[in-house]
C-alpha cells in the first residue's frame, strides 16, 4: 500500500507500534520484569519527580507508565512506597481533570488496590461477571452506535454539556468542557474510510491511515499539504480503530484475543488474588482501548503489555498470595 517515502516511513512506525505485544515473551519471566521495574523505581522515578514542574501536568502520566502497574500493588508495597504511590495517584487524579485518560486509569488503579483490601467479600463469580462485562459491553455499544440506534458518546455529551468545566490559568488554552465528545468523528471516519476503500477485512497496512475530513479542515486552515499527498490520518487517539485500519477486522479480532486470553487465564487459572485483579484490569484496558490508549511504541503501551504478559505467564499464575507479595516487595528492596 506504500507509494512514497513518507508512507514507507509510516510503515516502519506502524510496524513498531504493532510489535509491542512481543514484549509478552520477555516480561512473562518474573525475574526480568522484577529487575525492569526495580530499575525504573530506583532511577527513573526519582528523576521524574525531581523534574515534575518542568513538564505539563497533562502529559506527566506518559512518563509514569510503569507506575500504573505498580500502583495496583500499593497495599503490599513497603510503607514509605505505599505513601508515595497514594500521593502520586491522588496527584494524577486531581491536578488536571482535562486529561481524562490519566484520571480514569489512575482511578481504576486505585480501585484495584481497594478491591484487594476487600478481597474477602469478592466471590469468584463476581470477578468472572466483571471480566465478561468488560468484553461484551463495548461490542454491544459499538453495534448500537454503528447501526444508529444509540450513540453513548453523544448521549453523555448532551446530558452533561456545560456541567463540568476545567478552567486553566493559561489564557491561550481557555476553558475545557469535560463532557465534549471527541471520539464519534473518529469512528465515523475510520468506518467510512474502510467501506469506501474496501479494506474492511485485511486493513490498509501500517503504511496508511484512514481518510480524514477533520485533518483536511485542519491542514487547510494551516495552509499545509500533507507530505504523503493524501488526506489521511495515520493514527488516532484510540487504540482499536487504529488496529482495524492497519490490520482489518481479522487483525483486530486476533489483537483482541491476546487481551482476552491473558485476562481469562488470570481470572480463571490463577492461585493468587493479585493475578485475578490484574486480569480484570487487563479486561478494563481492552474496554478503554475503544476510547483511548493510543497505539504507540512508548512507555505506557509497554507497561500495558507487561500486565498482559503476567497473565500469560504460568509462573506468575502459580504463585500464591505470599509468593506474589514477596515478588512485589523485592522490587523495592535495597
Amino acid at each position: 500500500m506504500a507509494e512514497n517515502y513518507w508512507e514507507y516511513k509510516q510503515l516502519i512506525d506502524g510496524s513498531l507500534m504493532l510489535s509491542v505485544p512481543l514484549f509478552i515473551y520477555v516480561f512473562a519471566i518474573p525475574e526480568i520484569l522484577q529487575k525492569t521495574l526495580r530499575l525504573w523505581v530506583k532511577v527513573s522515578l526519582p528523576i521524574l519527580l525531581a523534574t515534575f514542574y518542568l513538564n505539563e501536568i497533562g502529559t506527566f502520566h506518559y512518563c509514569l507508565g510503569p507506575a500504573f502497574l505498580l500502583f495496583c500493588f500499593y497495599p503490599i508495597a513497603p510503607k514509605k512506597w505505599m505513601i508515595v504511590f497514594l500521593a502520586l495517584i491522588v496527584l494524577m487524579i486531581v491536578t488536571d481533570l482535562g486529561a481524562r485518560s490519566q484520571v480514569i486509569k489512575s482511578t481504576v488503579t486505585l480501585m484495584i488496590g481497594v478491591a484487594y483490601l476487600c478481597s474477602n467479600f469478592l466471590k469468584p463469580l463476581m470477578l468472572k461477571m466483571i471480566h465478561w462485562i468488560c468484553y461484551i459491553t463495548p461490542i454491544i455499544l459499538l453495534y448500537l452506535g454503528i447501526s444508529g440506534i444509540y450513540n453513548p458518546l453523544e448521549s453523555m455529551s448532551d446530558s452533561y454539556k456545560g456541567k463540568y468545566t476545567q478552567v486553566y490559568s493559561d489564557d491561550d488554552r481557555g476553558d475545557e468542557d469535560l463532557s465534549d465528545d471527541t471520539r464519534t468523528h473518529i469512528y465515523v471516519e475510520v468506518i467510512e474510510s474502510a467501506v469506501k476503500n474496501n479494506y474492511i477485512w485485511l486493513g490498509r497496512t501500517p503504511a496508511r491511515g484512514n481518510d480524514s475530513w477533520v485533518m483536511v479542515d485542519t491542514w487547510s486552515y494551516m495552509g499545509v499539504l500533507p507530505a504523503t499527498g493524501k488526506y489521511e490520518r495515520h493514527s488516532n487517539e484510540v487504540c482499536h480503530p487504529n488496529v482495524f485500519t492497519w490490520l482489518g477486522l481479522i487483525g483486530l479480532i486476533l489483537y483482541g484475543l491476546m487481551y482476552l486470553k491473558s485476562s481469562y487465564l488470570s481470572v480463571y487459572k490463577s492461585n493468587n488474588i493479585w493475578m485475578k485483579l490484574l486480569g480484570l484490569h487487563t479486561a478494563f484496558r481492552w474496554t478503554f482501548g475503544w476510547l483511548e490508549d493510543m497505539t504507540n511504541f512508548d512507555i505506557p503501551n509497554i507497561t500495558l503489555w507487561m500486565m498482559i504478559a503476567m497473565g500469560f505467564s504460568e509462573r506468575f499464575r502459580q504463585m500464591n498470595n505470599q509468593q506474589f507479595t514477596e515478588w512485589v516487595q523485592k522490587i523495592f528492596a535495597k
